[in-house]
């Protein structure tokens, strides 16, 4: 047999080999060139480097749709899902609910509040009327405690003019000291607002007079007080003992 000849198959330089087509996955030089012989055996060795950049080519393709497809799965986990018309009818319908009750509660509140205020108002009211019936119950009182006081004095200015009437000589230093103390306390009663009640031939007025009998004479008119018994006073305003008169006929 005639010898093989051998024959030398270098791989082409960087800058000479074709370019690349779209897609294809090129493969990294793991080493420096190898010398092959012969046509079959070169063939032969040849493939399985083929399939191998196959391979990792359609791995790599492979890899970048899974990658593709992970990310499009990530999407349309965080994209929103659109809810279904039961569902808004059913958050509606919960809503709705919780209007109702909150506009319930604060019905009660407001009907609560205007109690309340009810009360308040009330309460103030019958505390001002209370202020007022205190103060003029106080005032009535102490009315009636000064009434009572100067009617006992009034009582000792009557013993004092029925001691006067008799009296025959009132030039006595005694009985002018006597007149003197007289004086005295109808001037503390003035003060106090005591007045005496003009009676003597006045019309008779039963606001003012007591009358405790009638009489004819020609010296007042008829209707009109002829002789007065008890003198009569009044405190400010009200009387606080009527004059007792006798009337003309």
């Amino acid at each position: 047999m005639a010898e093989k000849k051998k024959t030398s198959r270098k791989h082409p330089k960087p800058s000479e080999r074709p370019p690349a087509e779209p897609g294809a996955v090129e493969a990294e030089d793991s080493g420096p060139l190898v010398e092959l012989t012969g046509d079959e055996d070169t063939e032969h060795d040849a493939k399985p480097d083929v399939k191998k950049s196959v391979t990792a080519g359609a791995r790599a393709a492979g890899a970048g749709e899974g990658n593709a497809r992970e990310a499009a799965d990530t999407d349309d986990d965080v994209r929103p899902t659109t809810p279904s018309p039961k569902d808004v009818l059913n958050r509606l319908l919960e809503k709705n609910e919780i209007i109702l009750k909150l506009n319930k509660e604060n019905s009660e509140k407001e009907k609560q509040l205007k109690d309340l205020n009810d009360k308040w108002l009330r309460s103030v009211a019958e505390f001002e009327n209370y202020r007022k019936r205190s103060r003029k119950e106080w005032e009535l009182l102490k009315q009636q405690s000064k009434t009572e006081v100067i009617l006992e004095v009034l009582n000792t200015i009557d013993d004092f003019e029925r001691a006067f009437s008799v009296v025959e000589d009132g030039d006595d230093e005694f009985v002018q000291g006597i007149r003197l103390i007289y004086n005295n306390l109808l001037s503390v009663l003035q003060k106090f607002g005591v007045q005496e009640i003009e009676s003597f031939d006045k019309t008779f007025d039963p606001s003012y007079h007591m009358a405790i009998g009638q009489v004819e004479t020609e010296d007042v008119k008829a209707g009109h007080v002829a002789e007065v018994i008890q003198k009569g006073y009044r405190l400010d305003d009200s009387v606080i003992r009527p004059a007792r008169v006798i009337v003309a006929k």
